[in-house]
């Protein structure tokens, strides 16, 4: 899940610049929103890649 929420920050980091440089509004728009994408994948595997933790209170 690590790696992956790296791809996917580096992909949509890229995209997200290309967005900028594109002369069409619906290319910017659709470029930008699939950068977007991208960009909340990462923060989801992220978050997925910390697990679950757990104690055990022995008494």
């Amino acid at each position: 899940m690590k790696t992956l929420s790296i791809l996917s920050y580096i992909i949509g980091s890229i995209l997200l610049i290309i967005s900028c440089f594109t002369t069409g509004i619906t290319v910017t728009w659709v470029i930008g929103g699939v950068a977007v994408a991208f960009l909340i994948l990462g923060c989801v595997f992220q978050y997925n890649s910390h697990g679950k933790t757990t104690v055990n209170h022995l008494h």
